[in-house]
């Protein structure tokens, strides 16, 4: 029954002359008092209200149409994604609850937009979403980029992230060789503002208390 309805709203769509919709799916309750026809849309929010309108009379039912996305759609069939993991939005309910997700998020996590963060609902991945409260909070801490910092005596501008290291790439001189990932602790003590994620790792000033210093007790 559930494909003839789905069916029947296909065609009053085509002989009201409603464009860009399909009909996906339909479920139908046991008494068949109640029925939700599922479908897709071009145009955003077309006026289905002929649609509504017929299956009502036709089947003496209650009716509700109800619009599904690419992801609703993912998230109902479900499967794997390039990661090779089942999808997030069919495991897990709140997936799309955190917020939303658009190539904006992956920018500010340093990622290139590319396909490899495209799921297979043609959307940004629910992951990028996952990691950027970190990521958040560890720019919060760290020197933004292009900016000036100081180690050891010599200045060095950084040019790029390491939030997994909790590290900033800082250029020391015009050659890409002269690149070094230096730890946030490494810089915090001579650069105000800047905070390692964890405490232990701030290293005090001076190559006294250096691992290699010469106060470094003897293998």
């Amino acid at each position: 029954m559930g494909r003839e309805i789905r069916n029947e709203a296909q065609k009053l769509a085509r002989d009201h002359g409603i464009k860009g919709v399909s009909f996906i799916g339909c479920d139908v309750s046991l008494d068949g008092s109640y029925v939700e026809v599922k479908y897709g849309s071009e145009n955003g929010w077309p006026n289905l209200d002929p649609v509504l309108d017929g299956l009502e009379r036709r089947y003496d039912a209650r009716v509700v149409l109800r619009r599904f996305s690419f992801i609703d759609r993912a998230s109902d069939s479900g499967g794997c994604d390039t990661c090779g993991v089942p999808l997030c939005c069919a495991t897990w309910s709140g997936a799309r609850s955190m917020g939303a997700v658009n190539v904006r998020l992956a920018k500010q996590q340093g990622v290139t937009p590319n396909e490899k963060i495209i799921g297979c609902c043609g959307e940004v991945k629910c992951c990028m979403r996952y990691e950027h409260d970190v990521y958040k909070e560890f720019k919060e801490r760290a020197p933004f980029r292009n900016t000036t910092v100081e180690l050891e005596g010599k200045e060095g501008q950084v040019v790029d992230y390491s939030m997994v290291e909790d590290s900033v790439l800082v250029q020391f001189g015009q050659k890409r060789s002269d690149r070094q990932l230096i730890p946030l602790g490494r810089l915090a003590p001579e650069n105000p503002g800047i905070e390692p994620a964890d405490p232990d790792d701030w290293m005090p000033k001076g190559p006294s208390q250096t691992p290699d210093g010469p106060d470094s007790p003897a293998p």
